[in-house]
Order: structure tokens, then sequence, then C-alpha cells
């Protein structure tokens, strides 16, 4: 209970358990607010090491030491209970702010204390490079009265929660969710598992403890535990019309859904979907969730229809209440606020334009295309709508509607990749003619030039691929050194449009291209070597694999050929000859009609040649 007098106007509090790096990183993040506000900064040291504590006392006006009791709430209570400011900030020592403005600003103005509580966004990161993150709302701030208090072993939260509220527009970053191996992650929630147990036994009338192990499950993937705990907690939430039973009713329907799609429970989704539609059990936020999988449903099933219906909702509710931070929070919570976030709103685009052009309605296309994230530093893009997005230009050929979405491809060197390796996946399956008009797609794009020969070699490779009988050695090896040439020409242009610092990996057709050219080098001079290319390039292009091994037959006959020539050049010449005039002879008969005859003359020439030299023809 803190009944000191109040000398500052914000005490800004971290509890410290020993971790240097990040602690002065959160340290120094607090500094501009500690200089521009009456304000001080108090840190409780919970078992830390000399390398941190020497930190701590760089930053700190003082510091505390507190005994760990494996109860976060009463490790803040201890931290609340020294607060000399009228109003208590407090943040994790594995955060940090990216920006206090909004915050400085806050304190700066004369009614600041005539809020209760409040908080700022974390911004928890999902990789170490800080590219993707989800910023979730937070409750950590709040006025400092007799009666204030943290409750909770662990996931603590404030009393009282109710009167004036005010989230602040700042975010505080968090690597604290990015583990070095899902074993470390499993480690991390089996340690709060049993704590949030502890919890649900004391207090069992309480949702937040539920809600909090089905948080822990979703983190770890234990989906039958998610599902189980999601579906006792919404079932016992009854229909009651609490506004905090309601709030927690639609997690627990979101976290359901959740592990329901997880397991592959389909059918069971949209059930449940319909049936808290029809009793309007939970808040519309959620709600849209919900429609976000069942969507996903219907879009896998090709039910266009009933695709489109749930994509129309969710994007009325994102109209509505999507933009309204305090809205999203009040009908939010740990499974639901992330509805509308960048990757969600990207799906649900891609679904919308998918059904536009399975049904030949480019409406879509045009009125979506530009809402996705091109920019941002990662954006995912649904597969099935960049397969439907090629089959529909392999079926047209140049449109401007769809040019305009393939140019967004070439925004970063990360979708030109994502988008040739959809059409390297699908080219097999696509004849001459829909290869041409996928590449005619691509005019007046910025990626013109290079997505040109990259179809080009496409187009190459069917025209080989379908090839059934090749004449003789030559003519691979000149179509073959078509290839290549067409290969390395593609892939300067594919290094070219974005230029990076880094030496560039070749791609599987440049490496079958700049393998070809060696055998050339060394098939005269090098039989060995020779042979030893044409194997390792096997694999590396399925297109070329009958042709590749037809090279391999006709270069070891020739080498064959050229051991007979050398050992004997008299009897070969007198049997090249003798070839030569059967050839003409068979191919006399085959002019007049005596098919049958001119195939029994070529079996037999074979037959004597394969017994001479122990290869079909000398002619190679």
């Amino acid at each position: 209970m803190n009944n000191k007098p109040k000398t500052k106007l914000l005490t800004i509090s971290l509890l410290c358990c020993g971790r240097p790096e990040t602690t002065e990183r959160c340290l120094k993040s607090l500094m501009p607010i500690r200089q521009a506000i009456d304000s001080e900064i108090q840190v409780v040291d919970t078992g830390c090491s000399k390398e941190t504590r020497a930190i701590i006392e760089k930053y700190a006006d003082e510091v505390f030491e507190f005994k760990w009791i494996n109860d976060f709430a009463a490790a803040r209570n201890f931290q609340l209970d020294q607060a000399n400011g009228k109003m208590f900030l407090f943040i994790d020592d594995d955060e940090f702010f990216l920006d206090c403005t909004y915050i400085i600003d806050f304190f700066k103005q004369p009614d600041c204390t005539s809020y209760n509580i409040g908080g700022y966004f974390q911004r928890n990161y999902l990789d170490m490079e800080g590219k993707e993150y989800q910023d979730i709302e937070v409750v950590r701030m709040c006025s400092v009265t007799p009666e204030t208090c943290f409750k909770g072993k662990i996931h603590e939260y404030i009393e009282p929660a109710y009167g004036n509220a005010m989230f602040m527009d700042a975010r505080a970053g968090h690597f604290g969710y990015v583990y070095a191996s899902q074993e470390d992650n499993i480690k991390h929630s089996l340690r709060n598992i049993p704590l949030i147990k502890e919890m649900m036994v004391e207090d069992p009338d309480n949702f937040r403890w539920p809600y909090q192990l089905a948080q822990e499950y979703k983190a770890i993937g234990y989906n039958k535990e998610l599902f189980d705990v999601c579906k006792e907690s919404f079932d016992r939430t009854g229909t009651d019309k609490d506004t905090d039973v309601i709030r927690y009713r639609g997690s627990f329907a979101c976290g359901l859904v959740i592990a329901m799609a997880r397991l592959e429970m389909l059918d069971e989704i949209i059930d449940f979907y319909e049936e808290v539609k029809k009793k309007d059990l939970i808040m519309q936020l959620p709600l849209a969730k919900i429609a976000y999988y069942v969507a996903k449903v219907y879009f896998i099933r090709d039910e266009n229809e009933k695709c489109e219906k749930e994509i129309d909702f969710y994007f009325r509710t994102y109209d509505e209440i999507g933009h309204d931070v305090g809205m999203v929070y009040i009908q939010g919570g740990l499974f639901a606020s992330d509805t509308f976030d960048d990757t969600n709103l990207n799906l649900m685009y891609c679904y919308a334009m998918t059904c536009g052009l399975r049904r030949d309605d480019y409406g879509p296309l045009v009125h979506y295309y530009r809402r996705l994230s091109w920019d941002s530093p990662v954006v995912r893009i649904n597969r099935g709508f960049l397969s439907t997005l090629l089959q529909k230009a392999a079926e047209v050929g140049y449109k401007k509607e769809i040019r305009d979405v393939l140019n967004k491809f070439f925004t970063t060197e990360g979708f030109r990749n994502v988008l040739e390796k959809a059409i390297d996946e699908m080219s097999a399956s696509l004849n001459e003619n829909a290869l041409i008009n996928l590449k005619e797609a691509f005019k007046t794009t910025e990626g013109e030039k290079e997505l040109g020969l990259f179809m080009d070699v496409r187009i190459l490779e069917n025209e080989i691929a379908n090839v059934d009988y090749w004449d003789n050695y030559r003519q691979i090896i000149d179509v073959l050194e078509a290839y290549a040439q067409l290969t390395i020409k593609w892939q300067t242009a594919h290094d070219t449009l974005f230029k990076s610092d880094e030496p560039a990996e070749l791609a599987p057709e440049t490496i079958v291209g700049c393998g070809i050219n060696d055998f050339i080098k060394y098939a005269n001079d090098n039989p060995t070597k020779s042979l030893t290319i044409i194997k390792e390039l096997f694999g590396k292009r399925s297109a070329l694999t009958n042709i590749l091994t037809e090279l391999s037959r006709l270069y070891g006959q020739k080498q064959k050929v050229l051991a007979a020539k050398s050992s004997d050049p008299v009897k070969y010449e007198e049997m090249y000859n003798l070839e030569e005039q059967v050839l003409h002879q068979i191919a006399e008969l085959d002019e007049t009609g005596k098919t049958d005859e001119a195939v029994a003359v070529y079996q037999q020439l074979v037959e004597i040649i394969q017994n001479t030299f122990g290869v079909d023809t000398l002619h190679i």
C-alpha cells in the first residue's frame, strides 16, 4: 500500500533480473522521458550480476533489491510501494521505447493525472532482424493510490482497472518472443504454465487465467490443449452479458477456431461460426477474425460465393472499426487484436482478387491490388492468388489489368524471385502457346526484358522436352549451346535488375548452361571430365532429362567411334562408306513405299556395325 507523499509527477520503474545488453538498451530509451518530465527512474533488482548492477546504477535514481519468490505481482507491488510519483509507468527490462514523443506529450498535459489507467503498444518482433512484428496493447500505466495493486503470479495486472483510460501512441520494441529454437520456446512456456494453473486454482472465476493459458498453448503449438481450454472456457461463459465476459468469450471463440484450423477441423470451423453468429455471442471484431478463417476454408474448397460473402463482412468490419484503436482494444484480446494486421489484410485482398479472377471479373483485381503492402519489409502474398493470376495471364496474354499487378512484382527483388519461382513451378504444365501468352503479359512492365528472357528459357525447355527423337549428336549440341547462351543472357539481366554488392547465386538453369559450355570445351580432349560434367547436370532441370540422357549416350558412342577410327583407320573408312551407301539405299526403299524392306535392311546394318564397333552408327 503506497501512502508516500508524492514528490514527483511520474515514477518510471522496471524489474531487472540480469540481462545487461537489454537492460542498458531499455534504460537508455527512458532517458528522453526522464529529462523532459518531472520524473524518477526506479529499478528493482531481483538477482542481477555485478555487470548488470553497474549498468543500472548509471541510469537509475534509486535501486532496490527484492528476493525473487516466483511471483511477479509480489515484485511489482514492492516496486509500486517505493514510487514517489503520482503516476506510475513500468516497462520490462527486455523492452525499449522506439519513440518517447507521445509519452512526453501526454505527461506534459495538465490533466494527465486524471487518468486512472493506461498503457502503450508492445511491438513483439517475430524475427531477430525486426522485419516482422505485431503490435499489441499492454496496460503499463496507472495513478498511484493506496488501493492500487498488482495481481497474478505471472502475467500480472493492475487493479483497480476502471476509470479514465489512456493508451499512448508509443511502441516498446520486444524481442522476448523470438527464440533460438522451438525447444527454447516450449521451455519458456512450460515455465509459465504451472504458475498460470496455480492461479486458475486460486482464482477459479477469473477468465484471465485460462485466457493466458490458451496463449501459452498457442505459442508452442499444443493445439489439442488449446482447443480444450478454449472450448471449456467458451462454454463456461454461457450467454453472460457482462462486458468483460463477452470480451473473454470472443477471445476463447477465436482461440478455439485457431485450434480447429491447426487440427484441420474445417467443417467444425464453419459450424461454430454459424452458431456464434446466429446467437450473437461475440463482438464484431472477434467475429471478423473467425470470418477470416471461414473465408480461408471456402477459398481452399473453391466455394467462391461463400468465400466472397465472408470477405465482404470482414472488410465491412474493417471499415467500421479497424481504424479505431480504442474499439479494437475493447473488442480484441490475445487472439483477435491482430484481425486487421497487414498479413491478414493482404491475405483477404488476395482471396478477393482470386475469387474475381476465377469468374473472369477483373474488378476486384483493380480495386484491391494497390492495397497490398508492397513496400513493407516483409509481405506475404497468397500462393493461390499468384498461381491464379499467372494462369489467367497464360490464357489471355497481355491485359492491362493483369499487367498492372504483375508490374508490382518488380517492387523488390524478393517479389521478383517469388514470381519467377511460381512461373517455373507451373511452366511444365503449360503448352507453348500458354508460355508465349505469359511472356506477352509482361510487356511494358519494369521487368519486361528480364522476364522475356526468363520465359524464352521456359519456351525452349518446353520445345526440348517435347522432342521424341534426336537425329544426331551435332543436333543436340547445337540446341544445348543455344540453351546455354540464353540462360547466361537471362542470368545477366536477372542480376542487373536488382543490383547487389553480394555475389549473385546462379540459378539451376544457368548452372546447366555453364555446364554445357564446359562440356563443349572439354568434349574433344577430356572424355572423362566431359562425362562427369554431364552427370552433374542431371536433376537440375527436369525438362532436360531426356536430351541429357541422349547426349550422354551419343557422346559415349562417339568416343567408341573415335577409338575405332584411331586403332584401324582403313577398316573404319570401309565401314563408314558402306554405312553411307546402305543409308542411301534405305532412303530409296522408303521413298518407293517399301518401308518393311527398308526397316529390315536398317536392322541388318545396325547389327553389322554393333558387332564390329559396338555402336549403332558411325555417323555421329
